[in-house]
């Protein structure tokens, strides 16, 4: 008899943490705390601010997409806990999807740690990017992994 309330317990507890799965959306940036998992940076220009939130709903956060993709790299055989990758659409600071961003690279664009990539939310904004820039070259999400980034 004395089990039953045992067994009613752990029943109980499963039922809990089933319901409370972690959240998936993007992490806040604070700039008097959060720093670039890769260069230890202080994540000042939110624009250029990525992050991957893993699938437990943490989150890893970096100053620039070639942090990123660095890290992405470092930790190949780790992805499995990679939930969502997220990168602010440039001049908006809003947080999109990295596979659903799109990219303009050119080497005179400014950016945390010089690697001259930025994203944006659609592709019309990219070009309206580069028509008022007169610079720049499209990437898209795939064309992340083929870039060099040793360059910056």
């Amino acid at each position: 008899m004395k089990k039953a309330p045992m067994v009613l317990t752990v029943m109980a507890s499963l039922a809990l943490s089933a319901c409370q799965q972690a959240s998936h959306d993007p992490h806040g940036i604070d700039h008097d705390v959060d720093t670039c998992e890769i260069c230890n940076m202080a994540i000042n220009n939110t624009q250029a601010a990525t992050q991957i939130v893993m699938e437990d709903g943490s989150a890893v956060k970096f100053d620039d997409i070639g942090c990123m993709m660095q890290y992405k790299k470092e930790q190949a055989g780790e992805s499995e806990s990679f939930h969502t990758e997220y990168i602010n659409s440039y001049g908006e600071e809003s947080w999109t999807e990295a596979e659903e961003s799109v990219y303009v690279y050119d080497e005179d664009i400014s950016t945390p740690m010089g690697n001259g990539v930025i994203s944006f939310g659609s592709e019309s904004e990219a070009e309206a990017y580069m028509e008022s820039e007169d610079q720049g070259e499209l990437l898209s999400y795939q064309d992340l992994s083929d870039h060099d980034w040793n360059s910056f």
